[in-house]
């Protein structure tokens, strides 16, 4: 009892002096100074997990779809869109799916000749596969209804590859949505387009997007890989002078050439050929003007165009030039004014 007496009269003590310490520091007009803090033993409790807000997702460009997309519905329509397609009207590809891509790199390899291959059938696409020493070709009659047959029979597994005229093939790539899921190879030299399909050209989107399609896919316009000899093209002869055939081949000039030559044969000081087309094709003969327009010059960064000019238009383009040179027809282009 005396010990707990004694406990009481100290705890008092110490209120008291704190009390007067306070009222010190009052009458002296000085802040009171906090006590200091407790320090406790005990773990601060642990902090409750904020749940997580998702994130939102990124906000991103909407792809517009393929032209191409319900061509091969169009059945009427179909044979001119392929035929438009630029640089492929002559090219055959060979059609490989991703899962034999380990064993069949390039249209060379010689698992090629264990393939079991389709293709279609009265076209040049069977002899093309058994050119690659191809012994199990399976030729299938072209079915207008489902011009892409053969292309979902490799996307299913029911065929090993095929073999394909160049602008089908892509259009099947484009519908099917096989982008990314097969390899196209260039196979053998030029061919005709399947006797189903051979149309005028009819201007479409799509032509523009198989031809883009083609171009990713590594696929070379067939007449690139033949070797172009000038001997071949001794014998020919100028085309007889005609107007509308010049008026059409200052159209395929202006689509074709004018990037580099410029508009209308008018050398463009600030082109990548900045030459007269109007005096040089003075100089040129017939067989040279062709020779240079197949085989380009390489040694002056001008590209080949076989396989992007036809047969037929490269005369056209010469009929223009001539027709510039000697002032038959105008410039159609209007200048730009100087700055």
């Amino acid at each position: 009892m005396r010990r707990a007496w004694l406990g009481v009269v100290f705890v008092g003590t110490v209120f008291a002096a704190f009390v007067c310490v306070q009222s010190g520091f009052a009458r002296a007009g000085q802040q009171v100074p906090p006590p200091e803090p407790i320090t406790q033993s005990d773990p601060a409790p642990a902090e409750v997990p904020q749940e997580a807000t998702p994130a939102e997702p990124e906000q991103t460009a909407e792809e517009a779809p393929s032209p191409c997309i319900g061509m091969s519905a169009q059945t009427g329509r179909l044979p001119g869109v392929l035929s438009a397609v630029p640089r492929y009207a002559s090219t055959y590809v060979l059609v490989v799916p991703e899962r034999l891509a380990d064993t069949i790199p390039n249209a060379a390899a010689p698992a090629v000749r264990d393939l079991h291959v389709g293709a279609t059938a009265g076209t040049a696409a069977g002899d093309v596969a058994r050119a690659l020493g191809v012994t199990n070709v399976e030729e299938v009659p072209y079915q207008e209804s489902a011009p892409s047959k053969l292309l979902e029979d490799v996307r299913d597994g029911k065929l090993d590859a095929a073999v394909l005229w160049a602008p089908l093939a892509g259009l099947g790539i484009l519908e099917l949505g096989l982008d990314g899921q097969v390899s196209l190879y260039t196979v053998d030299k030029p061919h005709p387009a399947p006797d189903a399909l051979h149309a005028a050209a009819t201007a479409d989107p799509c032509a523009g997007a198989i031809a883009d399609e083609l171009d990713v896919s590594g696929v070379l316009p067939a007449e690139l890989l033949m070797t172009v000899d000038i001997r071949d093209f001794l014998t020919r002869q100028p085309p007889k002078f005609d107007l509308a055939q010049a008026q059409e081949g200052g159209v395929l000039f202006n689509q074709t050439c004018a990037r580099c030559h410029g508009a209308d044969a008018v050398a463009d000081p600030h082109g990548l050929a900045p030459v007269d087309l109007r005096l040089s094709i003075q100089r040129f003969s017939y067989p040279g003007f062709n020779y240079i327009v197949w085989n380009g010059r390489p040694a002056k960064s001008m590209p080949a165009f076989r396989g992007t000019l036809s047969e037929d238009q490269v005369p056209l383009i010469y009929q223009y030039l001539r027709a510039r040179s000697k002032k038959i027809l105008p410039a159609t282009t209007p200048v730009p004014a100087e700055p």
